[in-house]
């Protein structure tokens, strides 16, 4: 087979084909020098399954699971797993072709299970050809002792971005069903991931014998701010810099629970705090009374959301809290709040109180329900709305409805800013506030307008959403796979569009959930170890 001096050939064979013999070597790349050639009876196999395969029409019997048709990759991500499921058990193995728009020849690979996984010098192939225009994937079934007939076959295009990610990924693992006690929360493991890296993310925190929840970092990615229970303070939530052992004392934590609180009211928590982006300022809510509910469920083992708060500001410089004016009225329930990045606006989610949802409020307890999240919601239907207030320097302003996000029968919550400040990206349900069956990812004008439910949601659970840096790509969370959240990754252009999503295979552990995944502007080693001082 004579081709042009830029032929490439590659031909991954994990399997013996019967009637085919192989040397040590099961791949065969054209364009590297002192490479064995492709033995002639594999060459002819290959030419044959491919001529025939030009007569086989596209969907028999066969789909590609992943990646999804027209997904975006970012140029730096390892390799992904390639999968399919076909529907008859007429074939047994399968070849893959992968082909460019440009006059790069194809690449072509064998497998004998229903999944290919490119070594890296091929995935860096991919990507390097996918940028201008995308590469078609095709899988071709057929019967091994008769490649003549072809049984199944299906393409998907995927392209690769000229936007790098360029940031890592801090998130948390949690077993399911989700546990409170000392004991489970020396489960949870909290990761550092970079997405080039074909190893798992390195745990920097773990066995910690306190509740962690809620985090995030400043702009710069200088500081990290977390939710802990502290000496057993609900309300504690430690600001220190980020550096590559942090070692927690109790000058990183301020308490919430410093801000002063009528009689009857629990204790509170800090509800869903937020650092700014400057890192001088945190936003929250306090006075907060919330249901909280374990349920029968595996994917959905929790139902929570607050009845009663309101939103406060906190000072990093000066230590002191304040009530937010306009945020502040007794009689909605104020939560969720966000931060533009210019830290002019702050936007929350807001619904009139449900106290009559508890028994006793100066009794608030986790209930253990036997019954499943679509149950509990039925019984306890809060919706809220989005409204964005001015910050003015902690002055507030006048809360305002945002279009699109309120006032639309559904719940809308957990708004998000774009770093260019143009988007909002929310979550919406049916009901509710977190953990959610059918909650997807809507994106609207940061000032209100048409919403658009986004291309990446998947078919069960969005939400837990962050920007990168550079406002290139969002991360969010999901349960379409698995009842163990998986991590997603979905590019946004200029105009708010957004791509079929790339899924953070390598971010899961078996049995755990992987979540609240956020974007922090630092190198993947920058953090190696978090720990309470005294603790190991």
């Amino acid at each position: 087979m004579k081709k042009k001096s830029n032929l490439l050939i590659i031909l991954l064979v994990s399997i013996a084909l019967s009637h085919c013999a192989f040397s040590g070597n099961n791949s065969w790349d054209s364009q590297v020098r002192g490479s064995e050639e492709m033995p002639e009876n594999i060459r002819h196999l290959v030419q044959k399954l491919s001529t025939k395969s030009k007569k086989v029409g596209n969907n028999t019997g066969l789909a590609i699971t992943y990646p999804f048709d027209g997904t975006v990759f970012p140029p730096e991500i390892a390799a992904p797993v390639i999968a399919w499921d076909e529907a008859s058990t007429a074939s047994n193995h399968w070849l893959i072709v992968v082909e460019f728009s440009s006059q790069r020849s194809p690449i072509y690979a064998l497998a004998d299970k229903q999944h290919w996984a490119p070594n890296k010098p091929i995935w860096e192939a991919i990507k390097a050809n996918s940028i201008h225009d995308p590469a078609k994937i095709t899988v071709y079934g057929f019967d091994h002792k008769h490649p003549d007939n072809i049984t199944a076959k299906n393409s998907i295009r995927i392209s690769t971005s000229k936007d790098r990610v360029d940031a890592s990924i801090f998130y948390r693992q949690v077993q399911l069903p989700f546990k409170v006690g000392k004991k489970n929360f020396k489960k949870i493991k909290w990761r550092l991931g970079d997405i080039s890296s074909y190893e798992k993310p390195p745990v920097v925190m773990e066995n910690l014998p306190v509740c962690a929840s809620c985090h995030l970092f400043s702009k710069d990615g200088t500081l990290i701010s977390m939710e802990m229970n502290y000496k057993d303070d609900s309300g504690a939530h430690f600001i220190t810099p980020v550096r590559e052992n942090i070692e927690l004392s109790e000058e990183d934590f301020i308490t919430w629970n410093d801000f002063p609180k009528p009689e009857l009211l629990p204790k509170t928590r800090g509800l869903f705090a937020k650092i700014s982006p400057s890192g001088k300022y945190m936003v929250s809510t306090v006075h907060e009374i919330s249901y909280a509910a374990l349920t029968n469920d595996l994917a959905f083992c929790q139902l929570f959301f607050p009845t009663y708060g309101v939103l406060a500001w906190y000072s990093v410089d000066n230590r002191k809290f304040h009530l937010l004016p306009g945020a502040d009225d007794y009689d909605f329930v104020q939560t969720g709040p966000s931060w533009s990045w210019d830290e002019k606006y702050i936007v929350f989610a807001r619904s009139n109180t449900k106290n009559e949802y508890h028994e006793d409020i100066t009794d608030i307890r986790t209930h253990i329900e036997d019954a499943g999240i679509h149950e509990l919601n039925e019984r306890f239907p809060i919706q809220f709305d989005l409204y964005r207030i001015p910050f003015n320097q902690g002055k507030g302003g006048t809360p305002e409805p945002l279009e699109g996000a309120s006032h639309n029968g559904m719940s809308n919550y957990f708004p998000r800013y774009s770093p260019d400040g143009k988007w909002i990206v929310f979550t919406r349900s049916r009901t509710g506030i977190m953990l959610q069956p059918d909650s997807e990812l809507f994106i609207i004008p940061a000032a209100g307008g048409e919403a658009r439910r986004m291309r990446c949601n998947r078919e069960l659970f969005n939400s837990w959403h962050s920007f990168s840096p550079n406002g290139k790509w969002m991360l969010f969370s999901s349960k379409a796979n698995t009842p163990f959240t998986e991590i997603f990754l979905t590019h946004i252009d200029k105009n708010g569009i957004d791509s079929p999503p790339v899924c953070l295979s390598r971010f899961s552990d078996d049995h755990y959930a992987a979540n609240v995944p956020e974007f922090v502007n630092i190198g993947p080693g920058a953090i190696k170890r978090i720990r309470i001082a005294g603790h190991r």
